[in-house]
């Protein structure tokens, strides 16, 4: 039994799904960015049994134009500010429609050559783009977290002291990895499941604009190294979650090449930067690292998901992913085949090069730059306008795109600024009509703005201000 129907009515459906993305696109620059429902709100839309009988797909898809749309969190309007999270772009919904029907699985190269092949050139294209060298090898993955997970294995695997493949870690030196006290949760996850240890993790402090202080990475490798230690890898981060801050590239490559240490460089966020002349130095180094992490699904204006891993040597790719059961040798030819499975954990690939290809054959790598320029121009001008203002100020420097400031009157300790902002920040997600995040800044509180929408104005910038201080001076957070 077929789950098809015929030709005629499957393009109904496509037209009414179709409908269904024009309403919400209508939609989205003055809808609420955030719904303000309760889990128990959401759940209760969506709980029901497991359906035994079909459905008609036009009450299917009402009800995810009525409790879907009407439950999500509206990323792609030009109000969401929040985390580091694009807005999409138009070429890719039509990609992501044609991946879906093709349903490509990419583990080997004969399941699926082109989107294979598209991947590598899709990788290239990425190196490239950023100035990294188009001779490394690379895939797109879930996203950053995953992406610096697998470059950490790569890393450990290449620079063990003994072969870990064979005999594990049992009988080696503890292995140390530093990262500066700003990089991502993600490399905690890394040690911890890779079995490094978060105790060998080693958070290297941060100087007045947020880079990693290289002077005491020197001090901590050294004193590893007398403690017995092995180091292993460096992490240099191009964009930092928190504020976007570059550490110096260059100054950590020499550390990495003096001390043998693996270079990697996790510009998740960042990287696409590196391709814009106006901040394009900032990334001077990223060239000579052993592996990049960036994902073109945050400043590529790509949608969820395609996170992007890059390895200067293939060879380690192979040397650390590759495992080849009886059962995926039955097309073993000479013919130059890539299969994918031996650059990454995963075996399950789907053909997410897609839409990262669409997008750039479309749009053009030109303005892709132009686009991101333009965002660092949104950050710059909403420090003005902080600057400008009495009641606001900026916590950390704004290298990029991410800008963290405070509610600030005049007459409060730093106590009751925390407490206040605090409070801010929780009653800007009640109150649905901008979405940001909070942080901490040197264990302060901050409202953090991140601009990685194309479609956000000037106009929008104005608005989260004003609305900051309606929320701040009309006597909600008293």
């Amino acid at each position: 039994m077929s789950l098809d129907v015929p030709s005629r009515q499957f393009q109904q459906w496509i037209a009414q799904a179709g409908e269904l993305i024009i309403n919400y696109y209508k939609q989205k620059d003055e809808a609420k960015v955030f719904a303000g429902k309760s889990p128990e709100e959401v759940l209760g839309l969506l709980d029901e049994p497991l359906p035994e009988q079909p459905s008609a797909i036009e009450k299917v898809l009402q009800k995810v134009e009525d409790d879907v749309l009407g439950s999500i969190t509206n990323s792609a309007g030009p109000r969401y500010f929040g985390y580091i999270t694009g807005g999409g772009n138009q070429v890719a919904v039509l990609a992501e429609m044609i991946k879906a029907s093709l349903n490509q699985n990419n583990l080997k190269w004969h399941s699926s050559p082109v989107s294979t092949e598209m991947e590598r050139l899709v990788m290239r294209w990425v190196a490239e783009f950023i100035g990294y060298p188009t001779t490394s090898a690379g895939v797109l993955l879930s996203g950053g977290s995953v992406a610096n997970h697998n470059a950490l294995a790569v890393a450990r695997k290449i620079k063990a002291p003994t072969d870990i493949a064979e005999n594990g870690l049992y009988g080696s030196k503890p292995m140390t990895v530093y990262v500066s006290s700003e990089g991502h949760s993600s490399f905690d996850k890394a040690a911890d499941m890779l079995g490094i240890g978060k105790k060998y993790l080693r958070k290297i402090p941060v100087n007045d604009d947020m880079q990693m202080n290289v002077q005491a990475l020197v001090k901590q490798i050294e004193q590893d190294k007398k403690a017995g230690l092995y180091p292993i890898c460096a992490i240099a981060v191009a964009g930092t979650t928190n504020t976007g801050a570059i550490d110096d590239l260059q100054a950590v490559a020499e550390i990495c090449e003096k001390h043998d240490l693996w270079y990697h460089v996790d510009a998740a966020y960042g990287g696409p930067a590196a391709g814009v002349a106006s901040v394009a130095g900032l990334f001077s180094g990223i060239e000579r690292a052993d592996s990049v992490v960036i994902n073109p699904h945050k400043w590529m204006y790509v949608p969820f998901e395609a996170g992007g891993m890059l390895v200067k040597n293939p060879d380690h790719l192979r040397a650390t992913f590759s495992t080849i059961p009886d059962y995926l040798k039955s097309d073993r030819t000479d013919e130059g085949r890539t299969d994918l499975m031996e650059y990454n954990l995963p075996l399950t690939k789907e053909f997410k090069a897609l839409k990262v290809w669409m997008t750039l054959k479309t749009y053009g790598a030109g303005k892709i730059r132009e686009t991101i320029q333009q965002d660092i121009e949104k950050a710059s001008y909403l420090v003005d306008k902080v600057e400008e203002s009495e009641m606001f100020e900026v916590m950390a420097p704004a290298p990029l795109s991410i800008v963290c400031f405070r509610y600030a009157p005049a007459g409060k300790s730093t106590q009751e600024l925390n407490k206040l902002n605090d409070t801010i920040i929780n009653k800007i997600e009640q109150d649905g009509r901008i979405f940001l995040t909070g942080t901490k800044i040197r264990g302060n509180t901050a409202l953090r703005v991140c601009f990685i929408n194309h479609r956000t104005t000037t106009a929008d910038i104005d608005y989260l201000i004003a609305v900051v201080l309606d929320i701040a001076e009309k006597g909600s957070v008293q």
